[in-house]
């Protein structure tokens, strides 16, 4: 998802250089939530991802991992192949807040369910600004 351009300020050369690299290094440049690991391709079944183990021993294992790390059989729902992307969660929602503690590297899946109810909020703010008649109710009972 691109950056709002009033935003842009805080992800500069610092947030590509030094803030998101440290990040991704304390994670293990696996996805914090759910372990996918980073810029692999996947099979992804409603937030569950196929992990292959391979063991010379045994040979391939196949488990299905779902995004609060726990893992399962097959879960049901159409199979599909993604290229993870992790990206670098603010978890109070605030840009330019970069302290290690407020920051969690997250695969797109776990990043959108993480930020869902923020969306909705935002969501609902933006469109109700965009509505005159809902603005100027809103004015009349201030």
């Amino acid at each position: 998802m691109p950056i709002r351009r009033d935003l842009r300020k805080f992800y500069g050369a610092t947030w590509r250089k030094v803030t998101r690299p440290r990040i991704l290094a304390r994670a293990g440049n696996k996805c914090e939530q759910c372990g996918v690991p980073n810029n692999t391709d996947v099979f992804r079944i409603a937030g569950y991802w196929l992990n292959i183990s391979v063991d010379f021993t045994y040979g391939a294992a196949y488990q299905w991992v779902s995004h609060q790390g726990s893992s399962t059989r097959r879960p049901p729902g159409r199979r599909r192949k993604v290229r993870i992307a992790l990206m670098i969660a603010h978890l109070n929602h605030t840009s330019g807040d970069d302290r290690d503690e407020n920051l969690k590297a997250l695969c797109q899946w776990c990043h959108l369910n993480y930020d869902a109810g923020h969306h909705r909020e935002t969501r609902a703010t933006r469109k109700d600004a965009a509505r005159p008649l809902i603005a100027i109710a809103e004015g009349a009972r201030s």
